[in-house]
């Protein structure tokens, strides 16, 4: 029997014996009791009877709770870690459910058994105590009906475990404190001055994971705390820089969060000037690749006819057009966006390559914003550990170079104006090298200077600079890379974007690249190439309506408009370029204007009458309405675009589209009102 089938039967098998009157105590019992059981088997029930009083938990009798919650708690010095914490998640799940307040014996109880003789016991009871805090933390603050707060005993018991034998009980201790640190907890204010001087006792605690959790806290301090921390900053300081230099890459890791964290705190950075010179070239040198970093990236550098899985590839939604997101990931997958331009939508191609944050991502976003705050004043410090980076013969040592030289641009642009004449040829001549990791991160580099190629104070600058710099990235587009090809499309975006009208004399050749990278790139790429094609109509505007441009474009975008299915993830990109070449071409539109207007008053049509339907029957999945989005905004560029001409196609189709426009003004969603 196949798998699926096995695993219906057993869903319906559970779904009958859901409806038994004791199945929440049978459960409970195979999880508590049952000791001679496989811990696999007491977890499972465990968590299928932590579902069950999710799900039902308005329904499920009081006494039956209580039942839950002492037995649980009875049962929490289980020798097996995972039954424990399963345990844990248990009572956790019904006192967030009830609310605190209405389970005033639970926290007393776990506080006293914090103090048992038995490790078991008292893990367990910090598990609990710590998935509550997570859970409830607003709530902890509450008086009770004593008047005492929760947190205003809590806390003082949990300093008192920073110091213990454990590893693991100092952890949970200064990781579930950092919360209301974080939190700016009312309670924890008055024990502010006591969990500092406790957490610096720990700052070189011999485990891995408690060091995590101090610099951690730190972090936690920074942002909510500042002044804690202000009177030892030197101290302080000293000892971030030794942790992010810390053989373990996570320890590393948690404490360059610091930099990070102390740079986005205007009051604050100033401070940090006397300690550059040391600071400057430790990111520096966090930002090489580490060997755990090339282990998890997937290093084929001739991989461009593989196609792409569907795990390569992130849903996608619709938002505005820009670029500097893909820089991020097309450029070595540890760029941050620093300042105003970070969203969630950086941070997901951030995570592009792989889903982690590193050493090398946080140090490289890090001198990011400490460039922009302190601007050509750290370029003393960057300058002589860059030329001695991008010298060396490692490559990783010269990728870390290209990278950081991407990472101050925008910070120290002006004082970067006088190398970049020697600097930008360097570049682009690395778009050529034989590591896809260093092409990839030259593409990324060079398109953050691409204003200075283009409007820099050098004689001739467009023909000396901008032209080499745009033919480079047009010949890496075509690499045997797919990362090579999303960093150099995800570049050249970039470029045209900030040439605007100045691309207009190279729309052929752009064209052409353009034309037969759509009969290269694999799903995933052909996203970002939608998007270049789309700011390419932006920049050049009336430009690119030539018969010759024309012929090149809208056949290969018609093909792929015609064949492409409507719930396709290509359609949101594919609706947005066409909104922009519509706009571009005007009334040399018209031509092609008639069946991607129906097509999008379909899509309307059929997406809201499906949103209809999934609202009258829960068992229907509504649609997603960013289609609906995308298609109103096309079926306005194409109206905009033909002017009075476009009467004739409303006109033609029974007004549809206007009343279909109507329905959507008064959309419960905002952005679907907004388009209409």
């Amino acid at each position: 029997m196949a798998d699926n089938a096995i695993q219906q039967q057993n869903n319906q098998r559970l779904e009958q014996l859901s409806q038994v009157p004791d199945f929440i105590n049978y459960l409970l019992y195979v999880l508590v009791c049952m000791k001679d059981e496989s811990s696999l088997v007491r977890t499972v029930a465990g968590l299928l009877l932590k579902n069950k009083v999710r799900q039902d938990f308005k329904q499920i009798p009081r006494t039956v709770l209580e039942y839950v919650v002492s037995k649980s708690i009875d049962g929490i010095g289980d020798p097996i870690t995972m039954v424990r914490h399963t345990l844990g998640t248990v009572v956790a799940t019904v006192v967030a459910l009830g609310k605190v307040s209405s389970w005033p014996d639970v926290l007393p109880r776990l506080l006293q058994l914090l103090d048992s003789g038995d490790y078991t016991v008292v893990e367990g009871s910090w598990d609990i105590l710590h998935k509550i805090c997570e859970e409830c933390d607003q709530e902890l603050e509450e008086p009770l009906a004593d008047g005492t707060r929760p947190l205003s005993v809590m806390i003082p018991k949990f300093l008192t475990f920073f110091g213990a034998e454990s590893p693991v009980l100092r952890e949970y201790a200064i990781s579930t404190t950092t919360l209301f640190v974080t939190l700016r907890s009312e309670s924890m204010q008055p024990m502010m001055d006591t969990f500092v001087v406790e957490l610096f006792k720990r700052a070189n605690d011999e485990n891995a994971e408690v060091l995590k959790s101090v610099c951690k806290a730190v972090v936690a301090l920074v942002d909510s705390r500042p002044d804690k921390l202000m009177p030892e900053l030197e101290n302080v300081v000293n000892y971030m820089i030794h942790t992010t230099q810390h053989s373990d890459p996570d320890i590393a890791m948690e404490a360059c969060e610091f930099w990070l964290s102390f740079c986005e705190q205007k009051e604050l950075v100033e401070s940090l000037k006397p300690f550059l010179n040391r600071v400057v070239p430790t990111l520096m040198r966090g930002m090489v690749y580490s060997e755990e970093d090339l282990l998890m990236l997937d290093n084929d550098d001739n991989d461009a006819v593989v196609p792409d899985s569907d795990q390569d590839i992130r849903p996608r939604h619709h938002r505005a057009r820009t670029h500097d997101q893909h820089q991020g990931d097309a450029g070595s997958d540890g760029e941050s966006d620093g300042g105003d331009d970070s969203d969630d939508d950086s941070d997901d191609d951030l995570d592009d390559y792989y889903a982690e944050w590193s050493l090398r991502k946080c140090s490289a976003a890090s001198l990011d914003v400490m460039s922009t705050a302190f601007g050509d004043q750290i370029l003393d410090f960057v300058l002589p550990v860059l030329r001695e980076e991008l010298a060396s013969d490692d490559w990783r040592v010269k990728e870390a170079g290209v990278l950081a030289l991407g990472a101050i641009a925008d910070g120290c642009m002006s004082g970067m104006g006088p190398h970049m004449p020697s600097l930008l040829p360097y570049l682009v001549q690395w778009f050529k090298h034989e590591k896809a990791l260093v092409r990839s991160i030259a593409c990324w580099s060079a398109s953050r200077y691409g204003k200075w190629a283009i409007y820099g104070a050098e004689p001739n600058t467009v023909k000396v600079y901008f032209e080499p710099l745009l033919a480079g990235l047009l010949e890496a587009m075509m690499d045997t890379s797919k990362r090579v090809q999303e960093a150099a499309c995800s570049a050249f975006a970039t470029i045209e974007e900030d040439a605007g009208p100045y691309m207009a004399p190279y729309i052929q050749p752009v064209l052409e690249t353009l034309a037969r990278a759509f009969g290269l790139y694999q799903r995933k790429n052909l996203i970002i190439l939608y998007d270049a094609v789309g700011t390419l109509a932006e920049a050049v505007g009336p430009e690119l309506n030539q018969p010759q441009y024309v012929q090149l474009l809208m056949p290969t975008i018609l093909e792929r408009w015609e064949n492409l299915q409507t719930y396709d993830q290509h359609m949101f990109p594919l609706f947005e370029c066409l909104s922009a070449i519509a706009l571009a071409l005007g009334s040399g539109f018209k031509p092609y204007a008639q069946p991607i207007y129906e097509r999008s008053v379909q899509i309307v049509g059929e997406t809201l009458q499906m949103c209809q339907q999934a609202s009258q029957d829960p068992s229907i999945d509504a649609p997603n309405k960013d289609l609906v989005i995308v298609a109103l905004d096309l079926i306005s560029s194409i109206v905009q675009a033909l002017g009075e001409e476009s009467q004739g196609l409303i006109a033609q189709h029974n007004c549809v589209a206007l009343q279909l426009v109507g329905m959507c003004m008064v959309d419960a969603e905002t952005d679907v009102r907004q388009s209409a």
